[in-house]
C-alpha cells in the first residue's frame, strides 16, 4: 500500500461507520441457510472473496497487506449465498441457497455476468478435470450438476446416495470429487412400538407403567435386522471420478452430520469435520451434557482406504457438570479445516465455541479464540460462529468466515491470535441478530460440548430421532384430560423453520409457547436457564427462521395436474374436501379440520399413531424426509415418518387402518403428492434470477423468465429487482406494481420501462440479472441497500467526464462505500490499469476540463494534490482512509481522477473519468 498516497488522502479527509451502526432494514427474511465455503483466498494471494449472506452479496477485498484486507467492492448475486470459488484472475462462482443457482461474477466489471439454474438448495461448488469442469451439489435432489465454465451448460449429472450432499473437495491432482452428506446418519433407526419390547419400569415409583413405545437400535442390530429388514449403507463420504463422472466408492462410518472436508497436502489423507449423535443412548437423564462427539475423521483413500474417527474433545468428563475446565477448552461442531502449507499444521473452526483448534501432527491441540468470549466467559449476543477457513497461500495468516457476526477474523497462525476483525454490512434486524446465539452457543451446556443447534442443524433438523424421556420425571398436562407420560419413547427431531404463527409445540403439543422450551439448557444440556430478557430474544429470534420455497410446486406457484386422478392438485381437492379421510372412533373428518393453519399445523388432535396423545404438527418440508423410502432395498436414512419415523413413507402413513379410512391407491398418491407439495410460504419464484445481456436480452426463454417475474410480482409473491451494469456504472432497479416501470436507484430520476431498460443492454459491457426477492424486500435489495432514504446512486459517488485517451485501457477510479462521516472502511480503488503500472492519483476541492493533446484533465491541480501510485498484478490498487467523525465535513466535496503510463497516450499516459466524493451524515 502506498503510505503516502493515504497520508496526501487524509489531509483532504475520509472513511467507514461500522456495518452494524448502518441503518436497518424494516423488512427481512431470514432462512438461516447453511454456509459450507464462504470465504476464499486467490492462488496469488492478492485477493479475499467473501460471501455476505445475509446481504446477498459477494465482497471482495485486497490483500496488499495479508493482516490488513481492504475492502474493494461488493457485488449483489443471489438470494442467501453460501459458497464461493475463485476460477479465474476475474471470474468467481457463488453458490445461492435459496435461489438454487450459481452466480457468475466478473470481479473486473464488478457483476453477475451469468446465473447457471441448478438444483434445488445448492451446498458448494467446486473445479476439477481436463477440461476443466465444475461441480455442485444439490441437497434436495441429493445430485451434483457438472457444468462446463466455457459453455456455462450442464453437461452431467452425478446422483448420489445420501440425504442433504453439501460440501465439495476437488483432489490436488483434479481427478476425484469428493461430497460430504451432511444428514449422513449413524445406521440408527426404529422398532416400532407394536413389536418393541416394553419400556422399563419407572425409576419414579409413583408413576404408572410407560405407554408402548419403540426403540432405538442400530439397523444391523442381529436382534433385530430380520425383523426390520431397514439396511442402512451409511455413505457418509462419497468419492466421484472426475474422467467418468461416476461413484467410484464410498466411505461409511465418519460421521453422523458431515460439515467439511480438506485434502491434507503432499498425502492421502481425507480430513472431515463431523459431529457423531448419541441417540442410543435412551433418556434425557442419562445424555444430560452428553449429546453428541465433536470430531475429526481421518480418512486414507488408497487402494486399502482406512476411517479414523479423533474425537476433539478426549480429555473432558461428562459426569461432571459444571465444568468449568471443559467450558474453557471445548471445541463444538466442527464446520471447517484448512491446512498450512506443508501440512504440518489443522485449523478447525469450532463453531459452536467460538474457537480455532489448531492441531499438530501428534496429534496435540492448541487453541485460538475467536471473539470476546474467551475461556469460560458466555456471551450469546456477541457470539461470532466461526464457519469457514482460507489460509494465505505465502503469509502466515488464516481468514475466519463468522456466520453469526457476519464478519472476517484475520488470524496470525505464527501469533495465533486474532490480529483484525472486519464487520460486513448486515442488514439483518437486531432482533434476530442478538437471539440466534442462543441456538447456536455450545458456551450454554455445562460443558461447552453442544447447543441447542447440535440436533437442531443450521435451524433445521439431524434426521433422527431421540428417547428424551424421564423414568423419574412427573406426569402432566398439554390441556387435555389425558396426562402424558414423561416417558414418551423415540421421537423425531423437528425443524425450527417455521414456527412463527404456531400456538403449541412439540409431537404431544406439550410445548404451549416457545418459551417452555427453556428447561432444555439445564435438563438436557446441563447448563443454565436462560433470564427472562435471554429468553425472550431467543424466542424472537426462533419465531423468523423461514421455510424455503418448496421445489415441487410450479414456479409460479401452482400444483401439477398430472398424472390425472393422482396429481397434486387432486390431492389438494383430497385434502379440503373429502369427508371421511380420517377418523377418530365413530367421527369421520376431512384432513383440513385438524390441519388447518396455513402451515398445516393445528392444535391437538387425538391419540397418534404410537397411542400417545398429538397435535396436528405443520405439514411444510415433508418433501425433505423422504429418506427411508427404499431404493434397491437401501435407505439414505433411518427415519421416515410419524412422531417415531417409523413410516418409510406416507403412503405407509396414509395406509394405518386405525387412524385412516381406507383409501385408493390413486387418493393415497394425490394426497402424497400434495403434502410434498405443500407450500412453505415462500413462493417459488423468490430467488429465481435470470442474467442478461445484449446476445440474449431477446430470447424466448429470457422473455418467458422475465414475464413469469413480473407477473408473480404483481401478485405480490416476490419483489422483482435489477442489479448489474448500465450507463457505465452499478445500477439497481425495482419493479414498480403500480406503475408498471422500474424505478431507479438515484432519486428524482425517472422510472423506466421494461423496453428502454433492454435497449440500455445495448451499451458496451452493460449486462443485468432480474431477481425474484421475498416480498418487502425490493426497495432494500434493488436501490436502497441501508434504507435510509438515501438511494444507492444517490450515496456521495458520482463520475462526470470520461476516461483518455480512448487508444488507452480504460482505468477506473472508485470508493468501495459511501463516502461517511466516521467511516473506518472508506478508501479510494483503481482497476482496470495495466499489470504493475505506475501513476499519480489527483485530489481537488474543484473540477476541471483541461485538454493536454489527448488526455483530459477533470481535477484543479491548482488547489489539489498529486500522490504517486503503482497497482499490483491485476491492475488495481486501493488506499484506505478513515473519514473523520466530524459533522462538519458534511456537505464537502472532493474530486479524483487517475492518470496511469499508457504507451499509446500522446504524453504516454491515460486517465480516468472523475469521481465527485460528497461526504454524507
Amino acid at each position: 500500500m502506498n503510505t503516502h498516497a493515504r497520508a496526501s488522502l487524509a489531509t483532504v479527509w475520509l472513511l467507514s461507520v461500522t456495518a452494524s451502526a448502518l441503518a436497518q432494514t424494516p423488512t427481512s427474511t431470514n432462512f438461516e441457510s447453511p454456509q459450507s465455503r464462504s470465504i476464499a483466498v486467490s492462488a496469488d494471494g492478492l485477493r479475499l472473496y467473501a460471501v455476505n449472506t445475509p446481504d446477498h452479496r459477494l465482497a471482495i477485498y485486497s490483500l496488499t497487506e495479508a493482516t490488513a484486507p481492504v475492502l474493494i467492492k461488493e457485488i449483489s448475486v443471489g438470494v442467501e449465498p453460501v459458497s464461493v470459488a475463485v476460477r479465474t484472475a476475474n471470474e468467481v462462482w457463488v453458490v445461492n441457497h435459496v435461489s438454487d443457482s450459481v452466480s457468475i461474477v466478473n470481479t473486473a466489471i464488478g457483476a453477475v455476468v451469468e446465473t447457471i439454474r441448478v438444483g434445488d438448495e445448492p451446498g458448494d461448488v467446486v473445479f476439477a478435470g481436463t477440461p476443466q469442469r465444475a461441480f455442485v451439489s444439490s441437497m434436495t435432489e441429493r445430485s451434483i450438476a457438472v457444468i462446463d465454465p466455457s459453455t456455462r451448460k450442464q453437461v452431467g449429472t452425478v446422483p448420489v446416495f445420501g440425504d442433504d450432499p453439501r460440501a465439495l473437495l476437488a483432489s490436488a491432482d483434479g481427478k476425484t470429487v469428493w461430497v460430504a452428506i451432511t444428514r449422513s446418519g449413524n445406521k440408527t433407526t426404529i422398532v416400532p412400538h407394536t413389536i418393541a419390547p416394553a419400556p422399563p419400569k419407572p425409576t419414579n415409583t409413583s408413576l404408572p407403567n410407560a405407554p408402548a413405545q419403540g426403540i432405538l437400535v442400530r439397523s444391523d442390530d442381529p436382534t433385530w435386522k430380520a425383523k426390520l429388514n431397514v439396511t442402512l449403507p451409511d455413505y457418509d463420504v462419497i468419492e466421484i471420478d472426475v474422467a467418468t463422472l461416476t461413484v467410484r466408492r464410498n466411505y461409511s462410518g465418519v460421521g453422523t452430520i458431515l460439515f467439511s472436508l480438506a485434502q491434507r497436502p503432499g498425502t492421502n489423507e481425507l480430513w472431515v469435520a463431523n459431529t457423531e449423535a448419541r441417540n442410543l443412548v435412551r433418556f434425557e437423564p442419562v445424555l444430560r451434557g452428553h449429546a453428541i462427539d465433536s470430531r475429526i475423521t481421518r480418512i486414507t483413500t488408497g487402494s486399502t482406504p482406512t476411517v479414523t474417527p479423533v474425537d476433539l474433545n478426549p480429555g473432558i468428563n461428562y459426569a461432571t457438570l459444571p465444568n468449568p475446565t471443559a467450558l474453557a477448552s471445548a471445541l463444538s461442531q466442527p464446520t471447517d479445516i484448512a491446512f498450512n502449507r506443508t501440512g504440518s499444521l489443522a485449523y478447525v473452526a469450532a463453531f459452536g465455541t467460538d474457537r480455532i483448534g489448531v492441531i499438530d501432527g501428534a496429534g496435540k491441540i492448541t487453541l485460538i479464540e475467536i471473539g470476546n468470549t474467551p475461556g469460560t466467559k458466555v456471551a450469546p449476543r456477541e457470539k461470532r460462529g466461526p464457519r469457514s477457513l482460507a489460509h494465505h497461500p505465502s503469509a502466515s495468516v488464516l481468514y475466519v468466515l463468522n456466520r453469526l457476526s457476519n464478519s472476517i477474523s484475520v488470524v496470525s497462525t505464527s501469533q495465533k491470535k486474532v490480529v483484525r476483525e472486519i464487520a460486513m454490512f448486515d442488514p439483518t434486524p437486531r432482533s434476530i441478530r442478538e437471539g440466534r446465539g442462543f441456538l447456536f452457543d455450545a458456551k450454554l451446556s455445562g460443558n461447552g460440548t453442544f447447543s441447542c443447534a447440535a440436533c437442531h442443524i443450521d435451524g433445521r433438523h439431524d434426521g433422527l430421532a431421540w428417547d428424551l424421556g424421564d423414568p423419574g420425571g412427573q406426569l402432566f398436562s398439554n390441556g387435555t384430560p389425558k396426562k402424558l407420560h414423561p416417558m414418551k419413547g423415540p421421537m423425531l427431531t423437528q425443524t425450527m423453520q417455521g414456527l412463527k404463527g404456531e400456538r403449541t409445540f412439540h409431537w404431544r403439543a406439550d410445548r404451549p409457547g416457545l418459551g417452555t422450551f427453556n428447561p432444555a439448557f439445564d435438563v438436557l444440556m446441563g447448563g443454565a436457564q436462560l433470564n427472562a430478557t435471554d429468553l425472550a430474544s431467543f424466542v424472537a429470534y426462533m419465531r423468523e427462521i423461514r421455510f424455503m420455497p418448496n421445489p415441487n410446486r410450479n414456479r409460479d406457484d401452482t400444483l401439477s395436474t398430472t398424472p390425472v386422478g393422482a396429481s397434486a392438485k387432486d390431492g389438494e381437492i383430497l385434502f379440503n374436501t373429502k369427508k371421511d379421510v380420517g377418523k377418530n372412533g365413530a367421527i369421520q373428518f376431512r384432513c383440513v379440520e385438524c390441519h388447518t393453519n396455513s402451515s398445516g399445523g393445528g392444535a391437538f388432535a387425538f391419540d397418534g399413531l404410537i397411542g400417545q396423545p398429538m397435535k396436528a404438527v405443520q405439514l411444510r418440508g415433508l418433501y425433505k424426509r423422504t429418506g427411508r423410502k427404499p431404493t434397491a432395498n437401501n435407505r439414505t436414512a433411518g427415519f421416515g415418518f410419524g412422531s417415531d419415523g417409523s413410516k418409510d413413507d406416507l403412503q405407509a402413513f396414509l395406509s394405518t387402518t386405525s387412524r385412516f379410512n381406507p383409501l385408493s391407491a390413486n387418493e393415497k398418491s394425490a394426497l402424497e403428492r400434495f403434502l410434498f407439495a405443500f407450500s412453505t410460504g415462500a413462493a417459488p419464484v423468490v430467488g429465481m434470477a435470470r442474467s442478461v445481456n445484449a446476445t440474449n436480452v431477446t430470447a424466448p426463454d429470457v422473455v418467458n423468465d422475465i414475464g413469469l417475474l413480473i407477473a408473480q410480482a404483481e401478485k405480490g409473491k416476490c419483489d422483482l429487482i435489477v442489479r448489474g451494469v448500465v450507463d457505465g456504472r452499478p445500477s439497481g432497479f425495482v419493479y414498480n406494481t403500480t406503475t408498471r416501470t422500474f424505478d431507479r436507484d438515484q432519486q428524482g430520476a425517472p422510472s423506466i420501462s421494461l423496453a428502454n431498460l433492454a435497449a440500455k443492454l445495448a451499451q458496451p459491457g452493460s449486462v443485468l440479472t432480474f431477481a425474484g426477492v421475498p416480498p418487502g424486500m425490493g426497495t432494500q435489495r434493488g436501490i436502497d441497500r441501508n434504507v435510509d432514504g438515501v438511494l444507492d446512486g444517490d450515496e456521495g459517488l458520482s463520475h462526470y467526464g470520461a476516461a483518455s485517451p480512448t487508444c488507452a485501457t480504460v482505468v477506473r477510479t472508485g470508493a468501495n462505500t459511501p463516502p461517511r462521516i466516521g467511516n473506518q472502511e472508506f478508501a479510494i480503488t483503481v482497476s482496470g490499469a495495466d499489470a504493475n503500472s505506475n501513476g499519480w492519483l489527483m485530489l481537488s476541492a474543484l473540477r476541471a476540463n483541461t485538454t493536454f493533446f489527448d488526455l483530459k484533465l477533470l481535477v484543479d491541480l491548482g488547489v489539489g494534490i498529486v500522490t504517486p501510485i503503482q497497482v499490483d498484478t491485476r491492475g488495481g490498487a486501493v488506499f484506505p482512509v478513515a473519514i473523520p467523525n466530524n459533522p462538519n465535513l458534511i456537505g464537502s466535496k472532493v474530486r479524483l481522477q487517475t492518470a496511469m503510463v499508457a504507451p499509446c497516450g500522446q504524453l504516454g499516459a491515460a486517465a480516468s473519468a472523475g469521481l465527485e466524493l460528497v461526504v454524507l451524515k
